[in-house]
């Protein structure tokens, strides 16, 4: 008699996407074009794909600048209301 392979438990790194994180990656494929958009207007020209890989990595980039700018300031103000 052949032996029955009982089913394994689904991976979590192996899940097959849900309905919300569809969304997201619609609206984070939303703001990427816009983004692209805003930067060819502003260069008066289409990039090319490589041209706008740059270009998103150093937007990434910035962006990842200004959060750390947020984060400092927002602890310091708390800082200072804590010690008034």
């Amino acid at each position: 008699m052949p032996s029955r392979e009982l089913p394994r438990p689904p991976d979590p790194d192996r899940t097959a996407p849900t309905v919300l994180d569809a969304g997201r990656r619609g609206a984070a494929l939303d703001k990427e074009r816009t983004a692209r958009a805003a930067v060819e207007a502003r260069a008066g020209r289409t990039l090319g794909d490589p041209e706008w890989d740059r270009a998103r990595d150093r937007l990434l980039d910035f962006v990842s600048i200004l959060r750390a700018w947020h984060r400092e300031a927002t602890a310091s103000e708390s800082e200072l209301r804590t010690a008034a």
